[in-house]
């Protein structure tokens, strides 16, 4: 939404009509309290679809913007759905000549583009992760975290990782996110899961700890010798889940102290064969999934046997199993793109799955 020459102005009083000289009064009619109203419904409907659409109404006068909630770390204003692209030609030689070069995003719901200018690479330091749109960054000089909302600019800092042990030993980054606490939206919880060479770890920091916890993953059980059978998880309205090996869906709690909670289990019990089978969680990325009992996650299982997609129904703790993918394509470890809004990959990618495959492959032309 872009602002015009046309601005809405209240009024005390209202013309009668076929006679500008008549005056009536206003019958206490509040003109400035009806924009008011209907700009915080129109930006109520537009933060629904899209955190982007809601920024631009705001931008559009002082009036819309004061008459609209402040910009801050609720998952509402989290740019879930925009991706950034890791591989565009264009960007990666822009930032060649300008480290705080503006990079590409897109719209997995609905293709639309942005160009967001990165924050300084000498103070943010390298990108780590992407949570739920957000990106992390790690410096090393500063030995500092910061989680950077490219649409609002928000940024948090929290604690470095110089005495980790965890972090030292990690082989391997799988999973980020952002725990958004509503008794406290100024200070968004960030967790990591790690995978060190004999196990799995999840780790977890806020603004103002001078040091990261560990999340206690005691609840999930495994087999003597075995590590903790996950690796990834997904970031989602503000909440992060773990899958299982074994087909199970946990969630993270932070209170009274940070651990585990099963929130879905596959229907007739968790299996607890030995079979290579990896376990991941996607976006669902599908409007009838919206619902109470439904957390708009798919459990995706790939085994040698082939790969089968759940929905995850989080108020029944159950799944039902997804015959068709419909418009959408799965890029594994944890994105789901709406295919059909991008010409170079309908119609041939609709519908399918895709492990170890980079989206930018498909979409950059």
């Amino acid at each position: 939404m872009s602002s015009s020459g046309n601005q809405l102005r209240p009024t005390a009083t209202i013309v009668a009509a076929g006679n500008p000289d008549a005056v009536l009064p206003d019958a206490g009619v509040d003109a400035h309290g009806l924009v008011r109203d209907a700009v915080r419904e129109i930006a109520s409907k537009l933060l629904a679809v899209d955190a982007a659409e809601y920024i631009r109404l705001r931008a559009v006068c002082t009036a819309w913007r004061i008459s609209t909630a402040v910009l801050g770390w609720e998952p509402q204003f989290f740019p879930r759905d925009w991706l950034m692209l890791q591989q565009d030609a264009d960007a990666v030689a822009e930032a060649a000549a300008d480290p705080a070069a503006h990079r590409r995003f897109v719209n997995v719901r609905t293709g639309a583009t942005l160009r967001i200018r990165l924050p300084p690479s000498e103070e943010y330091g390298d990108l780590l992760a992407h949570a739920e749109g957000l990106l992390l960054f790690h410096c090393a000089r500063t030995d500092t975290v910061r989680v950077f909302n490219p649409l609002t600019t928000a940024t948090a800092v929290l604690p470095g990782f110089s005495g980790a042990t965890p972090v030292e030993e990690a082989l391997e980054l799988t999973a980020a996110g952002v725990f958004a606490d509503g008794n406290a939206p100024a200070r968004p919880t960030v967790v990591l899961v790690l995978v060190l060479p004999r196990t799995t770890v999840i780790l977890c920091a806020k603004p103002g700890d001078d040091r990261w916890g560990t999340v206690d993953a005691g609840v999930i059980e495994a087999a003597d010798g075995e590590a903790p059978p996950f690796q990834g998880g997904l970031s989602l309205q503000g909440r992060f889940y773990v899958p299982t090996r074994h087909g199970e869906v946990l969630r993270v709690e932070l209170d009274p102290q940070p651990h585990l909670l099963y929130v879905a289990r596959p229907p007739g019990g968790p299996c607890r064969c030995h079979c290579a089978v990896t376990s991941y969680l996607v976006p669902a990325l599908d409007d009838d999934d919206a619902g109470e009992e439904s957390d708009g996650m798919l459990l995706v299982r790939v085994s040698e046997g082939g790969i089968d997609v759940l929905g995850v129904h989080l108020g029944r703790g159950r799944y039902t199993r997804v015959p068709e993918l419909g418009s959408r394509a799965i890029f594994l470890p944890g994105l789901t793109v709406r295919a059909d809004k991008f010409p170079s990959l309908a119609p041939m990618e609709l519908g399918t799955v895709h492990l170890n495959e980079d989206i930018e492959d498909y979409i950059i032309a």
